[in-house]
């Protein structure tokens, strides 16, 4: 070993796996949470039209990301049936509503002809009397036009019920300048178009729609994408975080129909920074621990300091003048240590080494016990004691010689 050491470091605490389950679990209830409240959206706006035949949506079960990993999956699959019921129960009652507005608008169907009076018989004591042959064939002509208006009038009913299905598929979301002209085109077939022009009218209709649909899809997939950017955010304080998800509350709500360039990769990294700072607060906790266990003495806000700016001090125990500094990078799950020495202690070379030497072997010990808390560390580099001299340090970075330093300067103003 040595007195200059460099480690990789993985953190699989207790904290850090709950952490990502909580994200895990948090990331599905935010998908069905966006579900519902674009159903409840929908049912809204569907209401606009159709009034009170369309019910209203319920809230559904909440959830926040701080909750145990099972109570928000139980609110996950909760939200999921109530998405599921009430997409079902809005469709229906949407082409119930619709197929309803163009009965009220089918013509009456047209009065048929009078029917024709049955033949009479005349009766005497020798004869009967029956109907010539013009008469039989008028009563014929009459049934066949008859027929001939029923067939009619049913393919005139087929053609408004298909409109009527065409307008309930229409997104709720569509704007009035298009949902106006689909419900005209409607209305007229119902009316009785002429069947060239009801074919016409559903073509066009039918093309709106899709077009529509369409539409609907990619504002869908993107809201999805924008909700699987969001979810983690919801774990991260800060207001870096805070900032990407008002603006992506801002795109969902306005109903966009692709996700922003750059978007994911700020968020991801936004997200990515908040994790190795946990990591990092994870690991300057345990190493306190392991340093004043071992009788090292850190000063106050050793871990704080350790995590946030990535370097602090111990003092080795007893009055040497010696030191550890620890350091974590910043962006690599890395941790480094090397023994220092206060600039005011004069020392051989073999103290130097002798110092190094000490820290060497409570540094494997220092490894078990950050270990058994969840963070194995694998040594990758080494300077073995006495190869290199030891760095000299301003006293106030060693807290034991800070704190003499601030016993003789309040004896001196005594």
């Amino acid at each position: 070993m040595s007195g200059i050491t460099g480690a990789r470091y993985v953190v699989e605490t207790a904290a850090e796996r709950l952490a990502r389950e909580q994200r895990a679990q948090w990331q599905q209830f935010v998908q069905v949470r966006g579900e519902l409240e674009a159903l409840r959206a929908e049912a809204e706006a569907y209401r606009s039209v159709y009034g009170s035949r369309i019910s209203r949506v319920a809230a559904g079960a909440r959830a926040r990301p701080q909750h145990s990993p099972r109570r928000i999956a139980a609110a996950t699959a909760e939200v999921a049936l109530l998405v599921g019921r009430e997409r079902e129960r809005l469709r229906t009652e949407v082409l119930a509503a619709s197929r309803q507005d163009v009965s009220g608008l089918l013509a009456a169907p047209t009065a048929g002809a009078a029917q024709p009076a049955r033949p009479r018989h005349q009766w005497d004591e020798r004869t009967v009397t029956e109907p010539d042959a013009r008469q039989r064939d008028d009563a014929a002509a009459r049934a066949a036009r008859a027929g001939g208006d029923a067939a009619a009038q049913e393919r005139h009913r087929a053609r408004a019920t298909r409109a009527a299905e065409l307008l309930s598929r229409l997104p709720a979301a569509t704007p009035d300048e298009v949902r106006a002209p689909c419900a005209a085109a409607v209305a007229e077939i119902a009316a009785g178009a002429p069947a060239s022009r009801a074919h016409l009218l559903l073509r066009d209709l039918e093309e709106r729609v899709t077009a529509q649909q369409r539409a609907e899809e990619r504002v869908a997939l993107t809201r999805r994408d924008l909700l699987t950017i969001a979810a983690p955010l919801e774990t991260v304080p800060g207001e870096a975080a805070a900032r990407l998800r008002r603006r992506v509350a801002r795109l969902v709500a306005d109903r966009a129909d692709h996700v922003p360039d750059g978007l994911r990769a700020e968020a991801d990294e936004v997200v990515a920074q908040a994790d190795r700072a946990r990591r990092r607060k994870a690991v300057a906790d345990a190493v306190r621990v392991g340093l004043t266990d071992l009788g090292y003495r850190v000063g106050d806000g050793f871990d704080t300091a350790l995590a946030g700016t990535g370097v602090a001090y111990a003092a080795m125990d007893g009055d040497t003048g010696y030191g550890v500094k620890v350091l974590l990078d910043r962006d690599d799950p890395v941790i480094r240590t090397q023994v220092v020495r206060a600039g005011t202690v004069r020392a051989a070379r073999t103290e130097d080494a002798a110092a190094e030497q000490k820290f060497c072997d409570d540094y494997e010990v220092i490894k078990r016990r950050v270990r058994r808390a969840g963070i194995p560390i694998d040594q990758f580099g080494q300077v073995d004691p006495g190869r290199q001299a030891v760095q000299v340090v301003a006293d106030e970075m060693i807290p034991a010689q800070a704190h003499r330093a601030a016993g003789q300067q309040r004896r001196q103003g005594l």
